[in-house]
């Protein structure tokens, strides 16, 4: 053992730390059985008691792959047609959107780029039109002068752009998300891969990924002008209605709104409105579409409520087509939008359904939320709900003053792709560019709003147009087969060793072992993703790692047999067998190194593996035996 003493250290040291690092993916194992025992109950007090300790341990925890935990596998579509429609801005006529629908048409089945689709579908509708009149852009060098050819290269530029950034952009969501190692690639020209491992909540990643980012706060119309609207809204289906129906007796829903008021450090709450829905009579439900499915929310006029109406979740799509349809349209006043709140805070039908306020605000944009520079969660200081904090640049601080100081009384709403989060009464000056998001909102959602605006607003909308979905059964099936064939395969070459080799084969044998735990510990401290061809590298590891001791037990033999003393051996054996073995592994740990930077997804993982399982078993096979034969 002389001389050894800093060769013991290293083994000592780095078995620590593989057990170290290690640590987590026991706690987490552990943590998974105790919450697996709780009822629905139980388990959401103690996550919400022990949140920051579960968050920390999953995300220290060796990580599983798709295969081996279940998950979604997502391709999105970057909506190329409305990046296009927005850099024309106004300049679109009727040329325009035909060539763009027939363009988004083909696309479907069509090779070509999404830019060339549209160009030939605009020459087709008009020869010799130039694109530079929808186009122009002086800082970009186009101008109604350019040709065809030069607007479609710049259209080209900022499609791809435009993709590099969502790219960036979902990458940034997801990790903020949580998700261990996610696989997320370019597909084609419009098209982006997300594999998303581990994931339990489905709904909650559609809504992240798709979700744009944009960030506005509008100031909404008197309540009288709203519901002068809500009221003819509501006359227009009325009166279409067969006499029969008209005959039949309406009923208005009456409420009553108590305004929520933005106190002058910036809180913003929702509004606490509820309201009886009385059940249609049949006949008006045949005659009337909007009846049974819209609430009309009559308030005080004295009040500052701009709520139009409120309607179940089902039934919200409805309700948008039937507000669209022309002669309804009509009744809704110019610069005037409905939009949906983002939570149920209307309550709940009687089936469970969540109910939906329907909230009126002005068409202009008062503060863009480019002007937000910092999104994080807190707490308010008195309810301890947790709401989203707001910081804004100079600019967006001066503007919010500006804002809350010329508008007191009035509401204001916080509106994030298209959804209405909160609408407060201003209730006085909000300097500082500080401010917050409140509402019945859960930790969770919290963690989401700010997410998706930490991340930024993506350049154009995107659709989910292919979702798989790995089970967790799925998922335990190949752990349970892949734990099951490392098990196998290990005791087989163990029981080879120990027969073949008999005392120095048991040596080899625990440094396998202590091989597979430096390997694991490889994998957990660079956090590493395992999925079922790493298990597939780990198990052709195993096989391997014994190569070497092999090499060295045969030169010892051979150094025996020409009569060497065991000392001199054992010493001619590893000396000579090193060079043997650091060709063979040297090879292989390039092959590995090749694999992984041309290889995705499930190439990668073996050839992490295979490097990690080449490292660990050269260091237990020249380091760790020889200690043992010393």
């Amino acid at each position: 053992m002389q001389g050894n003493g800093f060769k013991i250290f290293a083994v000592a040291a780095l078995l620590i730390i593989s057990l170290w690092q290690l640590f987590p993916t026991v706690q987490k194992s552990l943590d998974d059985k105790e919450l697996a025992a709780m009822d629905s109950t139980a388990r959401e007090a103690y996550e919400a008691e022990h949140y920051e300790d579960l968050v920390t341990t999953r995300e220290e925890a060796l990580k599983l792959g798709l295969d081996l935990q279940g998950g979604m596998h997502v391709t999105l579509e970057v909506g190329t047609g409305a990046l296009l429609n927005e850099l024309a801005g106004s300049r679109t006529d009727d040329v325009f959107e035909t060539a763009l629908a027939e363009a988004q048409q083909e696309a479907r089945t069509s090779d070509e780029d999404f830019v060339t689709l549209f160009a030939n579908a605009v020459e087709t509708r008009s020869p010799g039109r130039r694109l530079a009149r929808y186009f122009r852009n002086t800082d970009a060098g186009v101008t109604a002068r350019s040709s065809n050819e030069d607007v479609e290269a710049y259209l080209r530029d900022e499609v791809e752009e435009a993709l590099v950034r969502a790219e960036e952009i979902i990458r940034q969501r997801v990790d903020r998300f949580g998700v261990t190692e996610p696989n997320i690639q370019r597909q084609g020209s419009s098209r982006i891969v997300v594999e998303l491992a581990g994931i339990d909540d489905e709904e909650r990643v559609r809504e992240l990924l798709k979700g744009t980012a944009k960030l506005s706060f509008q100031l909404t119309p008197p309540t009288e002008e709203v519901q002068r609207a809500a009221a003819a809204f509501e006359a227009f289906y009325a009166n279409q209605a067969t006499p029969a129906a008209d005959d039949s007796t309406a009923t208005d829903t009456t409420a009553v709104a108590a305004s929520t008021d933005a106190d002058t450090t910036g809180a913003l709450d929702l509004s606490d409105i509820t309201a009886g829905t009385p059940e249609p009579e049949a006949d008006e439900a045949a005659t009337n579409p909007l009846a049974g499915i819209f609430q009309r929310i009559q308030v005080d006029p004295s009040s500052t409520s701009p709520i139009f109406g409120a309607v179940s979740g089902p039934d919200t799509a409805r309700v948008r087509q039937l507000l669209n349809a022309p002669g309804a349209r009509a009744a809704i006043p110019p610069g005037m939008r409905l939009l949906y709140t983002a939570n149920a805070d209307a309550g709940q039908t009687e089936s469970g359904e969540g109910v939906y306020y329907l909230v009126a605000v002005r068409d202009r944009i008062e503060l863009p939320g480019e002007v937000v520079t910092d999104a994080r969660t807190d707490f308010d200081r008195f309810t301890n709900a947790p709401e989203v904090a707001l910081t804004m640049d100079g600019v967006g601080a001066t503007r919010w003053a500006q804002i809350t100081e010329a508008n007191v009384g009035k509401p204001v709403a916080v509106v994030l792709d298209d959804l209405v989060y909160t609408f407060p009464t201003i209730n006085g000056r909000i300097p500082g560019g500080r401010t917050q998001i409140t509402g019945s909102f859960t930790r969770q959602e919290v963690d989401d709003i700010v997410t998706v605006l930490k991340s930024g607003a993506l350049p154009a909308p995107v659709a989910i147009v292919e979702e798989q979905t790995v089970g967790p059964s799925l998922g335990a099936a190949s752990i349970e087969a892949g734990r099951r064939s490392l098990i196998v395969g290990f005791l087989l070459v163990c029981v080879f060793m120990a027969i073949y080799y008999r005392g120095a084969g048991l040596i080899a044998d625990v440094a396998l072992l202590l091989n597979v735990v430096f390997i694991f510990g490889v994998l957990a401290s660079f956090g590493a993703t395992l999925t079922l061809p790493g298990m597939a590298g780990i198990l052709l590891t195993i096989g391997m790692a014994v190569d070497a001791n092999v090499l060295i037990f045969e030169r010892i033999r051979e150094e025996m047999e020409s009569g060497k003393t065991l000392k001199a051996a054992v010493d001619g054996g590893f000396g000579k067998a090193l060079s043997a073995i650091a060709d063979a592994n040297i090879t292989t740990f390039l092959i590995g190194v090749i694999l992984f930077s041309f290889g995705v997804g499930p190439i990668q993982g073996f050839a992490v593996t295979l490097m990690a399982g080449i490292l660990s078993s050269m260091f237990t096979a020249i380091v760790f035996t020889r200690i043992i034969f010393d």
